[in-house]
C-alpha cells in the first residue's frame, strides 16, 4: 500500500516529523511517498486526477490509498492559500483518506473559526474577541484588562503579544489596519508556569507533555522546556473532545491550568511532535499511521 505525506517543496517544514511518519509507514511494509502540494497537477475531465512533476521532469500520477497532511506551506497571496488548500482537498476528491481531513484541517488552523466550534462545543476558552474594526479591538482592550493578540492563522508563538494599555493597544491596531489584519485579541490569562500539550490520536489521548515556561509564552519555539506530564481525567476529556469538536483524527491540544480552572487555547493539526516525543518517550507518527491503516481496512 502507498501511503502519501502532503506537504511543500520549496520549504522543509519539521524534517523530524516527517521522518518519523516515513520510518513508521516502512516498518510496517507499505510505501511512503512524498506529495509536494506545490508541484501537483490538478487534471479534471474524466472525474478528478492528481499528477505530480517536481521541475521540469514528466509528471507522473499521484494514486494513493491514504495521505498525511503536514502542512501546506508558506502563503503570499490568497489565490495561493485556496489552491492549495483545494489541490490537497482534490486527493480526497480522487479516492484517498487523507488524515486530518482537508476542511477540519483548514478549520483547525485558524484560531477564529477554531475557537467557536470550540465554545459551541461547550469546552473552555478565555474570553475572546474578534474584529477587523480598530475601535471593536481597542474596546476590548479596556473592557478585557491585559490581552493577549494573535495571527489568525500562525504557529509557535511567533507574532503573538501582550497588550494592556488601551492607548498603546490602538497604535499597534493601527499598524495592523494598514496591512488589512485583523484583531484577534483574548484575555491574558495566568497560567501555573506553562501549560500541557495533549495528544489525541484516533479518539484517544496517547500522553501529555508539559511545557515549562521562560517568561509568558510556553511554546517549546520561544524557549519553553517539555517535561513528561501525568494525565488526569479531564485534561484527557477535554483533549479528546477538543478534536472531535474540530472533526480531527489527531491533534496536539494546548490546555492551560489556571485558577478558573482549565482552558483550552488551540488545537493544532499539524502539530510538531520532537519536544513531545523526547519528553515522553512516546512516538505519534506510530500511532498516526496505525489509525490511518486501520481506517483504510474499514
Amino acid at each position: 500500500m502507498d501511503i502519501g505525506i502532503i506537504r511543500p517543496y520549496e520549504v522543509e517544514f519539521h524534517p523530524g516529523d516527517v521522518a518519523d511518519l516515513e520510518n513508521a509507514i516502512t516498518e510496517r511494509n507499505h510505501r511512503p511517498v512524498r506529495i509536494y502540494v506545490d508541484m501537483l497537477e490538478v487534471r479534471l475531465g474524466r472525474g478528478v486526477e492528481i499528477y505530480q512533476g517536481i521541475g521540469r521532469n514528466e509528471p507522473v500520477k499521484v494514486e494513493v490509498s491514504g495521505a498525511i497532511l503536514r502542512h501546506l506551506g508558506i502563503f503570499r497571496d490568497f489565490e495561493q492559500f485556496s489552491y492549495r488548500v483545494f489541490a490537497a482537498r482534490a486527493l480526497e476528491l480522487a479516492g484517498a483518506l487523507v488524515m486530518n481531513p482537508v476542511m477540519s484541517w483548514l478549520v483547525a488552523s485558524d484560531k477564529m473559526a477554531s475557537a467557536m466550534l470550540l465554545v459551541k462545543a461547550g469546552l473552555p476558552v478565555p474570553p475572546t474577541i474578534i474584529s477587523e474594526n480598530m475601535f471593536s479591538a481597542y474596546r476590548a482592550v479596556s473592557s478585557l484588562g491585559r490581552v493577549v493578540v494573535k495571527p489568525l492563522r500562525g504557529s509557535m508563538g511567533y507574532g503573538v503579544f501582550k497588550l494592556e494599555d488601551p492607548d498603546i493597544a490602538m497604535h499597534v491596531f493601527s499598524m495592523l489596519t494598514n496591512l488589512n489584519k485583523p484583531f484577534y485579541v483574548q484575555r491574558y490569562v495566568e497560567k501555573n508556569e506553562g501549560d500541557y500539550r495533549v495528544v489525541v490520536v484516533g479518539g484517544r489521548a496517547i500522553g501529555a507533555e508539559f511545557r515549562r515556561a521562560n517568561g509568558w509564552k510556553s511554546n517549546v519555539a520561544q524557549g519553553a522546556r517539555p517535561e513528561p506530564a501525568k494525565l488526569n481525567g479531564e485534561l484527557e476529556e477535554l483533549a479528546v473532545k477538543a478534536v472531535e469538536a474540530l472533526g480531527l483524527e489527531y491533534g496536539g491540544v494546548d490546555i492551560a491550568e489556571t485558577k478558573e480552572g482549565y482552558y483550552i487555547f488551540e488545537v493544532n493539526p499539524t502539530m510538531s511532535w520532537q519536544g513531545f516525543k523526547a519528553a515522553t518517550g512516546i512516538n505519534p507518527a506510530k500511532y498516526i499511521v496505525d489509525h490511518l491503516i486501520e481506517k483504510l481496512k474499514m
